[in-house]
């Protein structure tokens, strides 16, 4: 009951601040509303005020305000004349359609700093000390000298605290070259370490990693792990007979090839031995035997300004992440079997009502950030195709005829259901063969 009601919670806010966008411009424009309909199809509930009918409609997967002469075939009087839509000037019927999106990407800036004024959910690491858990061999860190155990007091003359100011700096530096000063052991030695944007423009650390136990935090059902009998809490010890402390020596050890492997855990105080056999996967070009780590966090809380600076930071940071997730789809580096729909958002919503607050709010905010995006895009049915027909009815000086655009749409209608059939289709996979 708690996914339902989240899910239905969660997309009924999104869908009714998109519409609110289109409604309040409409009202501003000077453009009549007939209806403002949260929902497709039958009606529900709903009210009228003035001249507009105010519904609840029975699918919940979208919503639509219906403005007064909004198609080009439609009748209107001349009474209606300076209402309509459809004679409205461009600039002001794109305001119109732009202002949807617009409101979603708004509502996201908005929620990500109330975000962390609440409190989120930070890796217990990050509030100590920058001791070195792990360093990629052949990376810039490895290169630079800096090793597993050395303590970095300095960076660029600023001292570090913990991993947080540590990683901030870092982070804010990509292309540079940051001077470090290590402590090894009571011995101080200074060294520099060239940063690089890793692809993609994301951002690394340059091959630096914070301790990390190789303790079992989940166990993917299905998978070789589970099929062991692996559990959650399980740490491991060796694999192969060479020993492990940190979690990513046990994920590179795994991902390289796909003999069977000898595992000595730790459970409740007993040593166990189990042999496992990875399996290839694809979407990520590597072996997993299913295992994710165990990962420690707090709840961190920030006041006003810091709220409203990482709040909008992370904003960018997520916008940045939607379009190379999209630069992937469109190359094929990354496959559409990733993608989730409405079965995946109401099980992700009813996690995060479970986990909190701050859990909720974050996924409406990327879902509205998502949402105003991709709604954005040039595609016949999304605002951004109604923007490219009002981009080429510029370019003419007349619209495109009202059969063209029919046409049109009823191409993209075909594509978005096809698209949601897809993402469904992959839904149902996820739940009962995952």
């Amino acid at each position: 009951m708690t996914t339902v009601i989240s899910f239905v919670v969660v997309l009924g806010i999104l869908i009714f601040i998109h519409e609110l966008g289109h409604f309040a411009m409409a009202k501003l424009c000077g453009v009549g509303v007939e209806k403002f309909s949260l929902g497709f199809g039958p009606k529900i509930a709903g009210f009228k005020t003035g001249e507009t009918e105010y519904r609840l409609s029975l699918l919940p997967l979208g919503g639509y305000v219906k403005m007064v002469g909004e198609s080009q075939d439609e009748t209107v009087s001349d009474a209606d004349r300076e209402r309509s839509f459809t004679h409205k000037p461009i600039y002001k019927r794109a305001a119109i359609v732009v202002s949807g999106p617009v409101m979603n990407l708004i509502l996201a800036v908005i929620l990500m700093p109330i975000i962390y004024i609440i409190g989120i959910q930070v890796p217990v690491y990050l509030e100590g000390k920058p001791v070195v858990g792990y360093v990629e061999e052949g990376s810039a860190a490895w290169k630079a000298g800096i090793r597993k155990g050395d303590l970095l007091r300095e960076v660029n003359g600023k001292s570090v605290k913990n991993w947080e100011a540590l990683t901030g700096i870092i982070l804010a530096s990509p292309g540079n070259i940051v001077s470090i000063r290590i402590d090894r052991e009571g011995k101080y030695l200074e060294t520099e370490l060239l940063l690089t944007a890793a692809s993609d423009g994301l951002k690394d650390m340059g091959g630096l990693y914070p301790p990390m136990r190789p303790v079992i935090g989940a166990v993917s059902k299905g998978y070789p792990a589970d099929k062991a009998g692996l559990q959650t809490g399980d740490t491991i010890l060796s694999i192969d007979g060479i020993e492990v402390s940190h979690w990513l020596e046990v994920h590179n050890m795994i991902k390289g090839d796909g003999r069977e492997k000898s595992i000595i855990l730790e459970r409740n105080g007993d040593i166990r031995e189990v042999a496992i056999r990875p399996r290839w996967e694809k979407g990520v070009g590597g072996y997993l035997i299913g295992i994710s780590p165990m990962q420690e966090s707090i709840i961190k809380r920030y006041g006003l300004s810091e709220s409203i600076e990482k709040g909008v930071k992370k904003s960018m940071d997520l916008m940045v992440l939607v379009f190379i997730i999209m630069k992937k789809l469109f190359l094929g580096e990354l496959s559409i079997k990733t993608l989730g729909g409405p079965i995946m958002i109401a099980q992700v919503a009813g996690q995060a009502a479970e986990t909190g607050t701050s859990a909720i709010l974050s996924l409406m905010a990327f879902l509205s950030l998502q949402l105003g995006i991709l709604n954005l895009f040039p595609f016949p049915v999304l605002d951004g195709g109604h923007l490219l027909f009002f981009g080429i009815e510029g370019l003419r000086g007349r619209p495109l005829n009202e059969k063209t655009m029919v046409i049109i749409q009823q191409v993209g209608i075909a594509l978005l259901i096809l698209l949601m059939v897809v993402v469904t289709y992959n839904d149902i996979l996820r739940l009962f063969f995952k």
